[in-house]
């Protein structure tokens, strides 16, 4: 054992002593071959040969690079790096002339703050010496330590821009909500669908010109529009024609001394954008009817701002009008919601405070417009009621006091209007009363129906007026008789009965159709898409009740008389779908009543299915679709 460890301990000292052989460390060039460089492959720069050259046989040349020149750099890239450093000197040197007039600012305005409270020399001190020391520090590092600064303090800046509410959107948030972004959001509405509220597609702006058309002809179209005063029964006539003419005089004179006043050439705008739509011989007048609509509305962010509310609620009516016989219109559903909202919010469905400064004149017009908005609210469409009677306390103006428009029988018209208001009081108690009052609130049609106004048969407007009373008793009618398959109705002797309802919803549809028609024979037929869904439910009333009259007989149908009802509203749908593309759903549902109608019960095919309708069609008529032939 001592031999064998003695023998170890001589052998250590011996391996300690050996120094161990180097390892092989391969060799390699400080680039790229020439080769693996002009192929932009990896190389592993290995001598001789690099691994990519050794292994395809080919000559490994190293490439021939001259490192102290820049000639192979981007000449974008230098460029680019001299115009950071020439940035960063103007940086600091902008920085090293703020902080010189700061500082000369401070000795001319006497000692700071800071200085002030400085009581004791070793203060003083201790200050002065790391002032100095931070100037020592800016000599030292140059403009290095400055652009770091500034990048670290651009960093700042976006993270606090980050956490904080930016000004500019938070500034901008007010206008968006404000009434003429409102009413550019509903005028932004696609209106060739009524039943949507898709946007509108873009159309390039069209500047007008009242130019191309002479005077007389653009006060035609004016006074087509003032033909129905029934409409907007607080303007005057004669103010209204005289400030066209003076809108009309400033376009021609050159050197007129002031321009009008934005509001009158609104007015101006829309009255002859509404009466070239209110004409059926003005249909080659489109592009001007766009275009007169257009100027309007670059009218209207002036008088949002300068006009008072009651004038926006004014263009709002002006704005719907229009936008129910053109699809350009934007969305009348919109317009009449947000008109009667404006209404309620300046509470003018509210009777005026007897103390308050309004005068009588004032009183009458705010009246009125309430009732104007009101009646739109109620006859333009089927939707939901912007405020229920119960809350309305205004008045009508009374009788004695006239009307602001001057006509010949200022009586007449004044009975109209509230002949129409009633009617639309009617309507809120149908939509909003119980249905077991059907009979009875038939009975009040019936009465307001059989006591129309006296109406002036020499002026322009008495074909609409006439035309107007049997299309809203017709609506009227239809709406209550399709409520009476759903509802138990009790028969009162002194009320009538159900089969009365319908007998004369059946009569009224038809002599509703074929009036209209006979427009259309004459030439003076003009349909808004309210007028096409009108016809639309009178045809599918009458083609309905008729069958359900007549169930048991299949000779007494009145094949005749629904095919002809069927035919003449098509045509008529037609016309208005021209205008409103959507409105052609109306005539894929007449055509599947044609057939059915035709069909009886033992050849009944299963062509045509009513479990799904088109949205634009009515809910009411599907529901009598559906009673009737399921």
């Amino acid at each position: 054992m001592s031999s064998t460890s003695s023998a170890d301990a001589q052998e250590a000292p011996n391996l300690r002593g050996t120094p161990e052989p180097p390892l092989t460390s391969t060799v390699t060039r400080p680039q790229a071959c020439e080769r693996c460089w002009k192929r932009k492959q990896k190389c592993d720069r290995r001598l001789p040969a690099c691994t990519s050259c050794s292994g395809l046989g080919a000559e490994c040349i190293p490439r021939n690079q001259d490192f102290n020149t820049v000639s192979e750099l981007s000449h974008t890239y230098v460029s680019s790096l001299k115009r950071r450093i020439a940035n960063m000197e103007e940086q600091s040197l902008h920085r090293k002339r703020s902080r010189t007039h700061s500082g000369r600012a401070e000795s001319c305005h006497g000692s700071s703050p800071m200085d002030d409270s400085l009581t004791t020399p070793r203060d003083a001190i201790s200050i002065t010496s790391s002032r100095a020391l931070d100037t020592v520090n800016i000599n030292r590092h140059g403009t290095e330590d400055s652009s770091v600064r500034a990048t670290m303090g651009a960093i700042g800046f976006l993270s606090r821009n980050a956490m904080a509410e930016p000004r500019d959107n938070s500034d901008d948030l007010p206008r968006k909500f404000s009434l003429a972004e409102v009413i550019s959001g509903a005028l932004a509405i696609d209106g060739r669908d009524p039943s949507t509220a898709m946007p509108a597609p873009q159309t390039p702006d069209m500047n007008s010109r009242l130019s191309s058309e002479s005077r007389d002809l653009t006060l035609e179209h004016v006074r087509k529009f003032l033909e129905w005063p029934i409409i907007m029964p607080y303007i005057d006539k004669d103010i209204y024609l005289r400030q066209c003419e003076d809108v009309m005089a400033c376009r021609t004179d050159c050197h007129a001394a002031q321009s009008p006043p934005p509001l009158h050439v609104f007015n101006l705008h829309m009255a002859c954008a509404i009466g070239i739509s209110l004409s059926p011989t003005s249909t080659h007048l489109s592009f001007l009817n766009a275009s007169l609509h257009s100027a309007a509305l670059g009218e209207l962010p002036s008088i949002l701002r300068t006009e008072s509310t009651l004038e926006h609620i004014h263009c709002m009516i002006m704005l719907t009008i229009y936008s129910l016989y053109n699809s350009s219109g934007g969305s009348a559903w919109h317009l009449l919601g947000l008109a009667m909202k404006t209404c309620i919010s300046l509470d003018l469905h509210r009777e005026p405070d007897v103390n308050s400064s309004i005068g009588l004149p004032e009183a009458d017009r705010r009246r009125w417009l309430f009732w104007a908005v009101y009646s739109f609210d109620r006859l333009v469409m089927d939707r939901p009621l912007s405020i229920q009677d119960d809350y309305i306390s205004v008045q009508l103006p009374a009788e004695d006091d006239g009307l602001s428009i001057t006509t010949e029988t200022p009586h007449q018209i004044s009975q109209t209007i509230r002949y129409l208001v009633l009617y639309s009081q009617l309507v809120s108690s149908i939509r909003s009363g119980r249905r077991e009052d059907i009979l009875l609130t038939y009975s009040n049609i019936v009465h307001w129906r059989d006591l129309p106004p006296n109406v002036d048969r020499q002026s322009p407007s008495a074909p609409h007026l006439l035309y107007l009373f049997e299309q809203l008793s017709c609506r009227a009618l239809i709406h209550l008789a399709s409520l009476t398959p759903q509802t138990i109705v009790r028969n009162e002797f002194w009320l009538g009965n159900n089969q009365d309802l319908e007998t004369d919803t059946i009569n009224t549809s038809y002599q509703f159709i074929n009036r209209s028609y006979d427009l259309f024979i004459k030439g003076s037929f003009v349909c808004s898409f309210i007028d096409a869904y009108d016809i639309f439910q009178a045809a599918v009333a009458f083609v309905c009740l008729a069958r359900r009259k007549s169930q048991n007989d299949f000779a007494a149908r009145r094949l005749a008389e629904v095919t002809e009802v069927i035919s003449k509203a098509s045509t008529l749908v037609t016309i208005a779908a021209s205008r409103f593309p959507a409105l052609a759903a109306f005539q894929q549902v007449l055509l599947s009543l044609s057939t059915r109608n035709m069909e009886t019960d033992e050849t009944t095919s299963n062509t045509v299915s009513w479990n799904h309708f088109p949205d634009i069609i009515p809910r009411r008529s599907q529901r009598l679709i559906r009673f009737t032939f399921t």
